[in-house]
């Protein structure tokens, strides 16, 4: 079992502004691969949507996930086989958790791999929540190759708060 390091992201910020450059810079490369797709079938019109979805998916491992939601807190599970504690990062917005990382290195200095069905793609995946999380209660264990992060619920404000109203004399 391993700890993963946790981003606790308020809306805006420093943060919040890397994500967005990390993402735009990973839409750049998918749509540079899928025009080269295009390219490559001759400038072929009409296959644009699979175009980009193949560029999507060779170069992002968007694992399978469970979210699961009780009274006072979230749990997410998610699928991450090939990847270390220390190459994955967990982003919690107040109504988004994404999880990001690169594939472990593997180091073949004495023989030659014949086959590998190691996992070679960036690892992304966002999970949308229904109500907002006190980001800071974040935590995220790492424990045979699935990824578990709890984040505690928001407060919920009680709707029948009574309000005493003294007149002014």
């Amino acid at each position: 079992m391993s700890e993963v390091q946790v981003h606790k992201i308020q809306a805006e910020g420093e943060r919040v502004l890397l994500l967005a450059r990390q993402a735009d810079a990973l839409y750049e490369e998918i749509g540079l691969r899928a025009f080269l797709r295009f390219e490559a079938r001759g400038g072929l019109h009409g296959y644009d949507r699979e175009d980009w979805l193949e560029a999507e998916r060779s170069l992002i491992f968007a694992p399978p996930a469970e979210l699961v939601e009780t009274d006072d807190e979230f749990t997410i599970r998610i699928a991450v086989p090939g990847f270390d504690a220390s190459r994955i990062h967990v982003n919690v917005l107040p109504r988004t958790v994404i999880v990001d990382g690169d594939p472990a290195t593997i180091d073949h200095a004495n023989g030659t791999v014949l086959l590998s069905e190691c996992n070679d793609r960036k690892l992304l995946r966002r999970v949308d929540l229904s109500s907002e999380v006190r980001t800071h209660t974040a935590r995220a264990i790492l424990q045979d190759a699935v990824l578990e992060i709890h984040v505690r619920k928001a407060a919920v404000e009680n709707d029948n708060v009574r309000l005493t109203v003294a007149a002014s004399a």
